[in-house]
């Protein structure tokens, strides 16, 4: 689905008359809750966010994987593969597994670490564990209570905010932000925090901040050309800031719904819009992953990673971890 405005608005009329069943949905999150699953020959740390789609917890993942493994340690990254149609817990292949099977995020993640899919995230991570993994990362683990986390990072986008806080479908909190912290040691603050989320906050947990960083080597070459840029996420805006920062003149830009599947006839239709504009065309890296390879070759992408500011905050919430080689 594509991002309501009115999330972005307390006083908007149809985000008020939604409140009620903002309730089925925590009632919903409430039923769903298990009993809590507790593993004591790995070391679990999860990713997510509170707020629905764009907060960055797939980079943040990656960025924390790459770290860890810098320490030498054995990391797998479990993820329920969104909209593949794999259901069984399955080690990521990217070359015989296509996003249809295990889903655009996986694909990305498998690029630095071992990565399961699977609906069933227990077996996931006991299938890590016979695969001599040490410490697991779930990509979006933490609004799953039926798993205890070791280390729980609660991801914010600073441009994007908390929106009007309320609970989906008023607004795009998954859960209230007070219980998410609760359950969460660290936050970590996205790029400029323009909603003062560091001063709420920091009340609670730690925070860590950090900012995103396009790792194209050729990026500075597109200064100051014209693009057609598309892209289906939960934030788009954030990808067409990014292009705005990095010096590019947007005449034409398309948002489609998050994990949005490409048809050949939606890209070709874009491949044309971008020649009569006498623009290139650019998505993101989750998106190309989706796109057929016939037209790859004429889109560009920029893979986006996370940089931490605060490094020492991070380093001692991971030797905190303790874990024994």
């Amino acid at each position: 689905m594509k991002t309501p405005k009115f999330w972005y608005s307390k006083n908007n009329l149809y985000s008020i008359l939604l409140i009620p069943l903002s309730y089925i949905w925590i009632l919903g999150s409430f039923i769903k809750n298990k009993k809590t699953h507790k593993f004591s020959n790995i070391k679990i740390i999860k990713i997510g966010n509170v707020v629905a789609g764009g907060a960055g917890k797939t980079p943040t993942a990656i960025a924390i994987a790459k770290k860890l493994i810098n320490y030498n340690y054995k990391v797998h990254i479990i993820t329920k593969g969104y909209k593949g149609s794999l259901k069984d817990s399955t080690l990521v292949n990217s070359k015989i597994h296509s996003f249809k099977e295990v889903g655009d995020e996986a694909l990305i993640l498998s690029k630095f670490a071992p990565t399961w899919i699977g609906n069933n995230r227990i077996q996931s991570i006991n299938m890590a564990i016979k695969n001599e993994a040490e410490i697991v990362i779930l990509d979006d683990g933490i609004q799953d209570n039926s798993i205890h986390g070791n280390l729980n990072f609660l991801v914010f986008n600073g441009s994007q905010g908390i929106g009007n806080g309320r609970i989906i479908p008023a607004g795009p909190m998954r859960e209230n932000l007070f219980n998410a912290l609760k359950k969460s040691n660290t936050a970590l603050i996205i790029d400029e925090d323009k909603y003062n989320l560091n001063k709420t906050i920091s009340n609670h947990i730690p925070v860590i901040n950090a900012k995103t960083n396009v790792t194209f080597q050729d990026k500075n070459n597109f200064k100051n050309k014209n693009v057609v840029a598309f892209c289906g996420l939960g934030y788009p805006r954030k990808f067409f800031q990014t292009l705005e920062k990095i010096g590019c003149n947007i005449l034409y830009s398309e948002i489609f719904p998050d994990h949005h599947i490409y048809t050949k006839k939606t890209i070709h239709n874009l491949l044309n819009k971008a020649n009569s504009l006498n623009s290139l065309l650019i998505t993101t890296e989750k998106d190309h992953v989706k796109i057929s390879k016939q037209y790859k070759n004429k889109i560009f992408y920029f893979p986006i990673e996370i940089n931490f500011l605060d490094t020492k905050i991070l380093d001692n919430m991971l030797s905190s971890l303790q874990i024994k080689k």
